[in-house]
C-alpha cells in the first residue's frame, strides 16, 4: 500500500528550511520539502510545506513541539 505524505509545518523563509530539516533526519524522519525548489527560484516567501509520511506524523509533531520549532497549539 501507498503511503502519503501530509503537511506537518509551513516556512515562511527557504533560509529556516535546512535546521529544522536537518533536527528531523536526526530523529529518523523522513521530510519531503513541498514547494522549496519553486520558492528558492522564484525568490518569493511563504508556503513552503514540510511534509512527513501519515505514518510519521504524530512523532514529527512531538519533535517539532520538543525542538521548540513549533508549540502544541500550532497543530488544534
Amino acid at each position: 500500500m501507498e503511503e502519503h505524505f501530509i503537511t506537518v509545518k509551513t516556512f515562511a523563509f527557504p533560509a529556516d528550511v535546512p535546521i529544522v530539516q536537518s533536527f528531523m533526519e536526526m530523529r529518523g524522519i523522513e521530510t519531503y520539502m513541498k514547494n522549496l525548489t519553486s520558492n528558492r527560484l522564484a525568490y518569493t516567501l511563504g508556503e513552503i510545506e514540510m511534509q512527513v509520511r501519515n505514518s510519521d506524523y504524530e512523532r514529527a509533531k512531538e519533535a517539532l513541539i520538543e525542538g521548540g520549532f513549533a508549540k502544541p497549539e500550532d497543530f488544534l
